[in-house]
């Protein structure tokens, strides 16, 4: 018995040591392939949030020099009048711009996901406005909307809609208006693919089920549409608004943050502080305070909502 007994126990032992050693090799290969993304997250996330926040501790200034001031940045950017200007503008702008976009978004996508001729083409050609760089998409909605030769204003007036041109980028409410215009068309495209993806996604057996059972075409929509693309919807949802949270370049393109601070966001906030004021500690520190208040958004967000929304009816 003690013969038998010694090699069974040798063979366990040796079958352990086989399925330790088969995991640290998978293991090790898991860490090798996720290396370079982790690198490059690192390099292009990490180390400039650190970098940020490490300079928002500090006095930076190529006049005074630079010496440790604690929390003194954050104190003085929180307490600005212009920063809660610009975070009221900001969150006004994103307030206005993700839901437009979204619903603009299901919409295109309905429209794409059905059969017509140039369908194709169409898919392929509304993804050049999400390609163009946002500078330049803010330099041709400026062209569009100028007050006195723009194009917006030119085909208005030919067409005897208005006896005056419109001071389209001077006067607040029509700027906040314009930029969430050209903010809307650039991303409108990314936004409309996405979601025709997820709708692609959902079986045909469900629509033939639910126009079985008479369910009309909004019923439909509201039974098995809708549920379908919650989760990517979601997704969307969370993407746009840290879109709008960050946005610069359009608004810095079109309106260099006027009239007044009517179009003057958070980023062009940073943008001011660091490059106009030359006071980097400053700018570091409200960048810190963004970033930090975007997670919190986006945590919250993701926190309110059930788990059927991010993983769908069955998870």
């Amino acid at each position: 018995m003690g013969d038998t007994t010694a090699p069974r126990g040798e063979a366990q032992a040796l079958a352990v040591e086989q399925r330790w050693s088969y995991r640290w090799r998978v293991a090790r290969s898991g860490a090798l392939m996720t290396l370079p993304a982790l690198l490059v997250i690192a390099l292009f996330t990490i180390y400039p949030f650190w970098y940020a926040l490490n300079e928002s501790l500090h006095l930076s200034s190529p006049i005074l020099g630079r010496r440790f001031v604690g929390l003194d940045n954050f104190r003085n950017v929180i307490t600005s009048p212009y920063f809660l200007d610009a975070a009221r503008t900001t969150l006004i702008f994103a307030a206005i711009a993700v839901p437009v976009l979204v619903v603009l978004g299901v919409l295109v996508a309905l429209l794409l996901n059905e059969r017509f001729p140039g369908n194709t083409l169409l898919r392929a050609g509304m993804l050049l406005p999400w390609a163009i760089p946002a500078s330049v998409v803010g330099v041709i909605w400026k062209w569009v909307f100028l007050d006195s030769w723009g194009a917006l204003n030119a085909g208005l007036y030919s067409l005897g809609l208005i006896d005056n041109y419109i001071s389209w980028l001077t006067t607040p409410w029509l700027a906040r208006f314009a930029v969430i215009v050209a903010f809307t068309w650039s991303q409108l495209p990314l936004v409309a693919i996405l979601l025709l993806a997820a709708l692609q996604a959902i079986p045909d057996e469900l629509y033939e089920a639910a126009a079985i059972d008479g369910a009309s075409a909004v019923s439909r929509f509201w039974a098995v549409t809708l549920p379908g693309i919650r989760p990517m919807l979601v997704i969307v949802t969370l993407y746009e608004i840290l879109m709008a949270l960050n946005v610069f370049d359009i608004t810095y393109a079109m309106t260099g943050g006027g009239p007044g601070t009517a179009t003057s966001l958070l980023t062009y906030y940073i943008w001011a502080e660091t490059f106009k004021m030359l006071n980097f500690g400053n700018g570091a520190a409200l960048a810190v305070v963004i970033a930090l208040l975007a997670l919190a958004f986006i945590a919250a967000i993701v926190r309110a909502l059930p788990k059927e929304a991010l993983l769908g009816e069955h998870a």
